[in-house]
């Protein structure tokens, strides 16, 4: 499997960083897959481009990877986009199992989708997937098995705590900034915060309310 990096500057450690997290998977699980795609960020959306994408583009969603499937001569690909894989995540960390971690659970979503498109399941033979929630389900459930195979290593888990942590301060932020009124910049740091940990349900809502302040139309 090659490692392709069309950025201007690639951020130090990431393609350590993909190696590793792709060692943590089977190894039939990643067969088709040729290429490993850096990029910068996702294009601007044609007018041709999926409502998903420019949904993604208008809302500023961070959209980590990106599966695309075998399609005559060209290969099966991951892209990987970089300024959204590094979001929030200060230049301290760029060398640490927490970014190893990131790497590791944005390649195993999109290897779950591969798996989809290749056999037509994930785990076995018969699951739903008749909707798209439901691939993306199954997709995330991969990427959770693989995480839970690395936090068996204490390195990983410290990482694992250091995000969390992380994520709790990009948290704090954005209810400082809440209070002052700077709820563009709320909304930024609790999507952050959820994005950096999942389980941050009420960071997600925060958000949705920041940005519903900040978007208020005006009144006379």
């Amino acid at each position: 499997m090659k490692v392709r990096t069309d950025c201007d500057e690639l951020p130090l450690g990431l393609s350590r960083h993909v190696r590793l997290g792709l060692s943590w998977m089977n190894a039939a699980d990643l067969a088709g897959i040729e290429i490993i795609h850096i990029v910068e960020e996702m294009k601007e959306p044609s007018t041709k481009a999926p409502e998903w994408y420019r949904l993604a583009k208008a809302e500023k969603f961070s959209i980590n990877g990106l599966y695309l499937q075998k399609w005559g001569n060209t290969p099966a690909s991951i892209q990987l986009f970089v300024k959204d894989i590094y979001r929030g995540i200060p230049r301290i960390f760029w060398l640490t199992p927490v970014l190893t971690l990131r790497v590791s659970r944005i390649l195993a979503h999109e290897v779950g989708h591969h798996l989809v498109a290749v056999r037509g399941y994930v785990f076995q033979p018969g699951e739903r997937l008749d909707g798209q929630e439901y691939e993306e389900e199954l997709a995330n459930r991969y990427a959770f098995g693989v995480l839970k195979k690395m936090r068996e290593r204490w390195y990983y888990r410290l990482g694992d705590w250091a995000m969390k942590k992380l994520a709790d301060v990009h948290y704090v932020f954005g209810a400082a900034d809440w209070k002052a009124q700077r709820y563009e910049e709320a909304a930024e740091r609790w999507y952050i915060a959820w994005i950096l940990n999942p389980d941050l349900e009420d960071a997600r809502y925060w958000r949705h309310r920041a940005k519903q302040m900040y978007k208020k139309p005006e009144t006379d």
